[in-house]
């Protein structure tokens, strides 16, 4: 049996999700530049459409044509700000500002609070991530739990849980890689 305390940092939900990803992230500026071509050419689009439906009232507005492409790119790069810039959901808040004590044991694991308590056998569990700085487990609603060795006493008890994950969940192997910022 395995036991400890979970308390999350903001890093642990880039991780946390990432770790059963097959996808690679994409940095930031490339995600930027891609949103930015993609708004030039739609811009310049729409620009290029309604210059030649509005050429015959406003015969100078060929030349603003150029500014749609600008203007678009100034759209979907602010949109995709906008949506980086989300805020955490209600039940990130929550596992950031309140810890969890999780027990480990042949049956399954247990996650408890003050207030709640959750026991899901190891049949619940759908994949193992196991690497020496973390434990991510998925379930069949998928839900990830991550596991640390900062949320355990010892050493010891760290490879006791990655023992007993291991003997109970299919693993896959590789080291986790948060998501890059920049």
């Amino acid at each position: 049996m395995v036991s400890g305390t979970i308390q999350y940092t903001e890093g642990d939900f880039a991780l946390s999700q990432g770790a059963f990803s097959q996808a690679q992230p994409l940095a930031l500026w490339k995600g930027a530049c891609a949103l930015a071509c993609l708004g030039a050419v739609i811009g310049l689009g729409v620009a290029t459409l309604l210059s030649k439906v509005l050429q015959p009232v406003f015969p100078a507005v060929s030349e603003f044509t150029a500014w749609g492409a600008a203007c678009g790119a100034i759209v979907l790069v602010s949109a995709g700000a906008w949506r980086l810039s989300a805020k955490r959901s209600p039940m990130q808040e929550a596992a950031l500002s309140h810890p969890q004590a999780f027990v480990l044991d042949e049956s399954g694991l247990r996650l408890s609070t003050a207030t709640a308590e959750t026991r899901m056998d190891w049949a619940h569990f759908l994949a193992a991530r196991i690497d020496p700085d973390a434990i991510v487990l998925r379930t069949r609603d998928e839900t990830i739990v991550l596991l640390r060795p900062t949320f355990v006493a010892d050493q010891a008890t760290w490879s006791e849980a990655q023992r007993i994950v291991s003997a109970h969940v299919a693993t896959s192997s590789g080291a986790i890689k948060p998501e890059p910022l920049s």
